[in-house]
């Protein structure tokens, strides 16, 4: 049985009286939760509301069939006559209730369970902000108290808050185990030789998931929220970015179901007041958070991957939700303060404010086809994200920020939280102008400035040390792009951008090696790897014996100046250079490298072990092109790749 029913000997009230009678579960003098009966049909929702909710009517308003229902069901329950919309309760020892008990015992003992849950919101929480480590503790004390015979009861033995949790435990376990260092007291868990923490992660991010599958879409909550969008992270830090995506589309449903989108939460499976509310937690500061970063995921990964934006957000008009004006300002405002100490959720609106609000209108501009009478829009663009840079409160800039935090108890993430923002502000400015990198000489240079920016950031983020035992895929998305772009720049445009070509190529070489070291355990990251070696040479014949020129745009001008030179640089150097005649960049859309990688199972033939000791034209990277260097996938016939494959030799 579950290892932490195993201290139910220490509980002072004994599970028989658990029965019929509502119980306070005490943790710490702070009631978390007041339960509900085993046999109580207040909790459950009626058949009638199931089928009306299966149906698609929404639980947010009462102006509809619903809601009618709902005022008559209300009424029919002071009636003693009236059985008819009694709740008919599935039996407890169901088969779905048997897997159900199957899961929750792969949970590992409370010491473990302890380990890795101060791993979480030491080294990762405050990445997304998703969970309040309070409120968490007393859920975890509130599912220790689940007893045998509350479980023996079935699922109507278990509130639906607390038959959610382990759903949510499993994810935090998870993720917390893709970045655990080795430790004495989870040497239990090492069940199977050759088993890795990571290999562990990945089963019980599986039972978590599963949890929920079996638990169904009736008794939604914040906790069904917080465990997808945490298994979204799972499946994308394991290089599993298509599952991710779905994911994420089923967990801002849910949220939506909620009313999360709303700011106001509405769950039928509630209880009357949420745990937030009984430890004197913020309710809305959580559910505001979950919503923004899920509205952040869905741009962010639309953009990235090519795919539809499904989520919308005016952030003021959400703010106005909370309508305690020092709450909203204490939620919304506080990233602006140059005095208190910064909170996770800070960075993250931070980065909003000045750059990932842009994600949609980049979205579209993509999708519209990215004419050049458009131009201006990304202009617009860029010199609203340069000026809000320099709103940035001094804790947070990203160049020269004041330290003055960094030491503070509780803000040991504030250094590793810079960086990325960092990257992920000019990963916005390189999405924005990737699609006229290959029309617009502007957009070349500001993509290249942008991309050797992101490299930088990575190098801090993840030094060469740490790469090689690293198990989350994060780190190659930045890399693989920014590396993919800087590459296919300087192959279109050879005689441009050389006041930065150095410093480009260094960065190029060291994000290779990152790749490489990180493909030692990640089957995605050797795949990038294997593409980007593969332009990488491409990129070196193309570099080899060019006179360097400078033709960097340094001023703007009307259309005919930005697409000035472009066809000359592309077809200005030697035969062995020569791009093929039937073929050029004008008419080619530049490369969107995640998505290629993971939608049109983009690939290339890893080649002979790579030194970036060797500088960029060492003899051991001058081999011939052959069709064994070619780069394989699901592309039509003028993608960039394609091109690349036709590379004259």
């Amino acid at each position: 049985m579950l290892q932490l029913h195993q201290a139910r000997e220490a509980e002072s009230t004994p599970s028989s009286a658990r029965g019929s009678e509502s119980t306070e579960i005490q943790n710490d003098s702070n009631t978390l939760y007041q339960s509900s009966p085993v046999n109580g049909d207040l909790t459950q929702p009626s058949k009638a509301q199931d089928l009306l909710h299966d149906l698609g009517y929404s639980r947010q308003t009462n102006h509809n069939t619903l809601g009618i229902l709902r005022t008559t069901e209300m009424y029919a329950r002071d009636d003693p006559s009236s059985d008819s919309l009694e709740t008919t309760h599935r039996p407890g020892q169901s088969e779905l209730y048997q897997r159900y008990k199957g899961l929750v015992r792969q949970l590992p003992s409370r010491s473990c369970i302890n380990i890795l849950t101060q791993n979480f919101f030491f080294a990762v929480n405050w990445q997304y902000d998703l969970l309040n480590e309070r409120a968490f503790s007393q859920q975890l004390e509130a599912w220790g108290r689940v007893s045998y015979a509350d479980l023996q009861a079935g699922f109507d033995g278990i509130p639906p808050e607390i038959r959610t949790f382990p759903a949510l435990l499993f994810q935090v376990l998870a993720q917390a185990l893709l970045y655990q260092h080795p430790d004495k007291g989870l040497e239990p868990l090492n069940t199977t030789m050759g088993m890795t923490l990571h290999d562990l992660g990945v089963e019980y991010s599986d039972a978590g998931a599963m949890i929920l599958t079996l638990l169904g879409k009736r008794d939604l909550n914040t906790a069904t929220v917080q465990a997808g969008l945490l298994r979204a992270s799972f499946l994308k830090s394991s290089g599993k970015v298509v599952e991710a995506w779905h994911v994420l589309g089923s967990t801002i449903r849910d949220a939506q179901e909620i009313g999360l989108h709303t700011g106001r939460v509405v769950s039928d499976s509630s209880p009357p007041t949420s745990e937030y509310e009984m430890t004197g937690l913020p309710c809305c500061d959580v559910h505001h958070r979950i919503w923004i970063v899920l509205h952040i995921w869905d741009i962010h990964m639309a953009v990235v991957l090519g795919r539809p934006i499904v989520t919308e957000l005016q952030l003021d008009a959400f703010a106005r939700n909370v309508e305690d004006d020092e709450k909203q300002q204490n939620v919304f405002s506080n990233w602006k303060t140059e005095t208190n100490p910064p909170r996770p959720f800070d960075i993250i609106l931070a980065g909003y404010s000045v750059a990932y609000r842009y994600f949609p209108q980049i979205h579209r501009l993509e999708n519209n086809g990215a004419h050049l009478e458009d131009y201006g829009v990304v202009e617009d663009i860029h010199a609203a994200i340069q000026e809000n840079l320099l709103r940035l409160p001094s804790w947070c800039r990203l160049e020269n920020a004041d330290p003055k935090f960094d030491q503070c108890p509780g803000c040991q993430w504030l250094p590793v939280a810079r960086e990325g923002l960092f990257s992920l502000i000019h990963l916005v400015l390189l999405t924005l102008h990737r699609p006229y990198v290959f029309s617009v000489a502007k957009s070349r240079t500001a993509a290249l400035e942008a991309g050797i920016a992101i490299l930088r950031a990575q190098e801090r983020l993840f030094p060469p040390s740490e790469t090689r035992e690293c198990k989350v895929f994060n780190p190659v998305y930045a890399s693989f792009d920014a590396i993919v772009l800087i590459a296919a720049i300087y192959i279109a445009f050879p005689g441009q951008n050389n006041e930065t070509l150095e410093e480009a190529i260094q960065v190029v070489e060291r994000g290779m090696q990152r790749l490489k070291n990180i493909g030692h355990s990640n089957p995605m990251a050797r795949s990038a790897y294997g593409v980007v070696c593969s332009l990488y040479c491409r990129l070196k014949c193309r570099l080899s014996g060019l006179e360097p020129r400078d033709e960097s745009p340094n001023s703007t001008g009307n259309q005919e100046q930005l697409l000035s030179n472009n066809h000359d640089a592309a077809h200005s150097v030697g035969p062995f250079n020569a791009l093929p005649p039937e073929l050029s960049f004008d008419t080619i859309m530049p490369p969107r490298p995640t998505h290629d990688l993971f939608y049109d199972h983009l690939s290339g033939t890893e080649i002979p072990p790579f030194d970036p000791s060797d500088g960029l034209l060492s003899d051991s990277f001058t081999t011939d092109l052959t069709d064994n260097w070619k780069f394989d996938g699901i592309y039509s016939d003028t993608s960039f790749w394609s091109l690349m494959n036709d590379f004259n030799r």
